[in-house]
């Protein structure tokens, strides 16, 4: 009997841990946004231009860059923009798109030019 129950005792433990270790493996990870410096100059191109998606903006400005301090700055300096910067929305070919003000688009102009003279900067 005491067998039996040490047994049981044991088994339970095994799989316990085996449990606790397929979750610990498995584990969903916390999204993070990765960008690179191109994907940075043509969102602020879409911008100005004024056909970037309404959801790709807020995506960019909404979500931190934990992996690149630089990158991170850059997307504070577009929180501030569309703060004080976005005129509206507009649909345009079915997609509702970010509409700046002339400020905003001389601010992402600034912004451009000195994102593309960047020097091969690599994420």
């Amino acid at each position: 009997m005491l067998v039996q129950l040490l047994v049981s005792i044991s088994f339970l433990f095994l799989l316990l841990v085996f449990w606790v270790l397929f979750f610990i493996r498995h584990q969903s990870k916390v999204p993070y946004y990765r960008l690179t410096q191109d994907q940075c100059i043509t969102l602020l191109k879409k911008a100005i231009q004024g056909v970037l998606p309404e959801y790709e903006w807020h995506a960019f400005i909404g979500m931190t860059v934990r992996d690149d301090d630089v990158l991170d700055e850059l997307r504070e300096q577009c929180l501030l923009i569309d703060e004080l910067g976005v005129k509206g929305t507009q649909l345009i070919n079915g997609r509702i798109c970010i509409n700046f003000n002339k400020k905003g688009i001389s601010q992402l102009e600034l912004l451009l030019d000195e994102w593309q003279h960047k020097s091969k900067y690599l994420v």
